[in-house]
């Protein structure tokens, strides 16, 4: 039986993607996903553009019809459904709000659509723009309002009739950093009250770690690898799930010797810290990946690990990304503490670098 955040019974998927395909004439922009999402969980689609994320959603939506596969919401195949019998609520990235209709008549739009009378339309109206921090504001027109408001409001029409499913198609994209951050939160507390399931479009792998139950990875169109975000960051499947999500340095490496003990790894002709599992039987070219915040960096000339030099020291507010030319590898990431120690390190300065070795990731070398 599955479960939400390991405490909540569920046997029914909110939404259950079922081989699903879609094609643009010879080209495949979802190609055989299967996914099931649970009952109030929050999952967010992410990829590189043209990777098939929004094309699954629009596919859920139903303003595009699957070329193979069905598609299921609470147990109910709505494959072939119109979009207005699939009770799922949307957000667009650029609102899509009617421009010449008031704040309140945009957010009662869906429920005049499923005839609700109008004493319940408003008093729906009211809970949702309260909900959304927007009391008052139900008779000013989408023009007097600010980007964040707008999104609010395009929020409230998606939950007012109170959908089990929500879509957000990179709702949050066309605002600054720090306004994004805040409705991040906005839209979590409020998933959370409505006990809604949540399907998040984001080309933001941060705001997607940030936000989400679990977070599927597509890339040209095939579901790569979904979880946690957690599970996802630190023990990530391939070498495109590791580079997608946050940075991560890629070294040239060889696997160099095999024993019951595990495997010998070198990297520019020297030994190198891995802790991995026995799914490596041969010698040979290897991808070793390390994340920036996993690299120590020792000062002075190298007893263990790499010898490297610095190259540059980038502020970052509270942290500290220090540039590395390794001997023999190229040039590294570390990621420090501002106030690190590390940060009287100067421009050819001799370093080491070394990682703990359950902080190394091998994968095959591209092309091998």
């Amino acid at each position: 039986m599955d479960s939400v955040n390991g405490n909540r019974a569920v046997n029914v998927p909110a939404v259950s993607f079922q081989h699903v395909s879609r094609r643009f004439g010879s080209v495949t922009a979802v190609d055989d996903v299967t996914i099931d999402v649970a009952p109030g969980e929050f999952l967010s689609l992410v990829g590189p553009s043209g990777s098939g994320k929004t094309t699954l959603l629009m596919m859920l939506a139903g303003f595009e019809q699957p070329s193979a596969g069905r598609l299921a919401v609470s147990g109910r195949d709505v494959t072939d459904l119109a979009p207005n019998h699939r009770n799922i609520g949307m957000v667009f990235q650029k609102y899509a709000l009617f421009p010449h209709r008031t704040v309140a008549d945009n957010i009662a739009f869906p429920l005049r659509m499923r005839g609700i009378g109008r004493s319940e339309r408003e008093q729906r109206v009211a809970e949702v723009l309260a909900m959304v921090k927007l009391d008052g504001y139900g008779q000013r027109m989408p023009a007097q309002l600010s980007g964040g408001q707008q999104q609010r409001v395009a929020l409230a029409r998606a939950i007012v009739f109170e959908p089990p499913v929500i879509l957000m198609d990179e709702p949050l994209g066309a605002l600054d950093k720090k306004l994004r951050q805040h409705m991040q939160i906005e839209i979590k507390e409020l998933q959370a009250r409505l006990k809604a399931t949540v399907i998040y479009v984001t080309h933001d792998q941060e705001e997607a770690l940030t936000m989400s139950d679990r977070v599927a990875i597509l890339d040209h169109g095939k579901l790569v690898q979904s979880g946690g975000p957690r599970e996802l960051y630190e023990a990530p499947a391939t070498a495109f799930v590791a580079d997608f999500l946050g940075d991560m340095n890629f070294l040239p490496a060889e696997i160099t010797g095999m024993d019951e003990r595990g495997i010998e790894v070198t990297v520019g002709g020297r030994r190198v810290p891995v802790a991995t599992s026995g799914c490596w039987k041969d010698k040979g070219a290897v991808r070793l990946a390390v994340r920036p915040e996993h690299v120590t960096v020792l000062p002075g000339p190298a007893g263990q690990g790499l010898s490297g030099m610095v190259d540059r020291l980038v502020f970052q507010g509270s942290n500290l990304t220090i540039l590395v030319s390794v001997d023999r590898v190229g040039q590294l990431r570390a990621q420090v503490e501002a106030q690190s120690p590390l940060a009287s390190l100067a421009t050819g300065d001799p370093v080491a670098i070394t990682w703990a070795p359950e902080r190394a990731h091998l994968f095959p070398r591209a092309g091998s």
